[in-house]
């Protein structure tokens, strides 16, 4: 009875190490909520498991055998990987690559483990020597496992999270299959067979392992080169979006220099109008004139949002833009002096924000439309808060940022992600009482990031 006890411990808990990594595989992308909802199920799985075995076991009907164990082993895990699976979501194709590596590791890691084991333990002179084999297989199954969970932490956390945003769904419903059929027959096979096919299973399970190993690194050799291509593209269209800017701006200035000449041009006529009226004694005549010559002299001023000129050309160019839309705009900006790249960035970054905002008031009722952009200096940080608003559903991925499934947008999303990991700035997006809110905190000093 003690012997089945302690196999039943044994093996219970050597299911915790690849529970474990199905979870750790995406714990990065977990709120503090769901990391709890798992890990508490895992507990309540672990404790239902071991009472239901201790008592079908030691005191039931169910008796020790090897085909016994081993049939017990290939469903044990169910209840966890399905737990994992309604928690953690929406990664079922992810979960089912995840499966497939610590089968395939667990396939393996058994099958070394128990040709090693009999080597040293089977004996027919001494029979019982060959129960020690079961339990020390499985107590060192789950060292072997646990020690492997680290590598596979940040493997799975790499392809998963580092590359979330080229983690494409159609991508992973197809990849996960390969493994998953690879290791299928084995499986089954070793689940089925009650005779010990160890020797001639391990160099099979052995190409097996080398496989997942190399589909692994190609996986993620693809992510890293993808990852590559996107930072070109979002490069190519910040300097896209800087050479719009200062195009938009600079024809702005030829309208306004247009306009002045045209002004320069009548100039006598109106002086020489204003003349008459003043001696005529025409007095509200002559200041309806002045208020006129007045309005069209304000026509050719392009209007001074802050000191700085790079983001000073980028507010002009789509606040103005807004403003003809009919949109409310309140602006009350102040942005440092140049500090090279950073302005550049950060005029980029609020070009592609106030674009959004545009994009969205346009969707709202008239009445209902409003943009706000509002920035602090202060203590060497600059602080900036744009608020457009909006009446929708908002979804925010890991890292705070909305995330949208419309073909050509999110690329602006994107670009403040860079700016944040590049300057090391904080974004925070909220969306609350149909505002959405974008906030940043960047250092602006002389020491901070360049």
């Amino acid at each position: 009875m003690l012997y089945d006890i302690m196999m039943v411990i044994i093996i219970t808990l050597s299911i915790m190490p690849p529970a474990m990594l199905q979870y750790y595989a995406f714990e990065p992308l977990l709120t503090e909520r769901k990391k709890r909802l798992v890990l508490g199920g895992y507990a309540v799985i672990l404790l239902a498991e071991l009472f239901f075995l201790l008592y079908m076991i030691p005191f039931g009907p169910w008796s020790h055998s090897y085909s016994f164990y081993k049939k017990l082993f290939t469903v044990i895990w169910i209840p966890h990987f399905i737990w994992a699976v309604a928690v953690i979501r929406p990664f079922l194709f992810r979960h089912l690559y995840v499966f497939s590596v610590r089968a395939t590791l667990t396939i393996f890691i058994h099958t070394a483990l128990a040709l090693l084991l009999l080597a040293f333990f089977q004996d027919e002179s001494r029979p019982v020597l060959s129960r020690i084999i079961y339990p020390a297989q499985f107590f060192f199954y789950t060292l072997c496992f646990t020690a492997a969970i680290p590598w596979l932490r940040r493997y799975f956390n790499e392809i998963f999270v580092k590359y979330y945003e080229i983690s494409t769904h159609k991508y992973w419903k197809y990849i996960s299959l390969l493994p998953l059929f690879l290791i299928l027959d084995m499986y089954l096979t070793m689940a089925t067979s009650d005779i010990l096919i160890m020797d001639k299973m391990l160099l099979p399970r052995t190409f097996l392992m080398l496989a997942l190993i190399l589909l692994a690194f190609s996986i993620r050799a693809g992510f890293r080169q993808a990852d590559i291509l996107i930072k070109n593209y979002e490069r190519n269209n910040t300097m896209t979006a800087q050479i719009q800017t200062s195009r938009a701006y600079t024809r702005s200035l030829l309208q306004s220099q247009e306009e002045m000449k045209k002004i320069y041009k009548k100039r006598n006529g109106l002086l020489e109008e204003l003349r008459v009226l003043i001696a005529s004694h025409e007095r509200q005549k002559a200041l309806h004139l002045i208020e006129d010559i007045g309005t069209a002299l304000n026509k050719t001023k392009r209007r001074q949002y802050c000191q700085n000129t790079l983001v000073n050309a980028a507010l002009a160019t789509y606040l103005t833009r807004a403003e003809e839309l009919k949109i409310p705009v309140t602006a009350r900006i102040v942005v440092p002096q140049e500090r090279a790249g950073l302005s550049l960035d950060m005029a980029v970054v609020l070009s592609n924000l106030i674009e959004n905002a545009i994009h969205a008031s346009e969707k709202q009722p008239k009445g209902q439309q409003a943009i706000s952009l509002l920035t602090l200096y202060q203590g060497d940080i600059l602080s900036v808060l744009v608020k457009n608003r909006f009446d929708g559903q908002v979804i925010l991925d890991d890292q705070g940022l909305p995330v949208t499934k419309a073909k050509g947008h999110g690329i602006g999303m994107k670009s403040l992600d860079h700016f944040r990991q590049t300057y090391d700035a904080s974004v925070l997006c909220t969306y609350e009482d149909g505002w959405f809110s974008t906030y940043i905190r960047v250092p602006w000093g002389e020491g901070s990031p360049s």
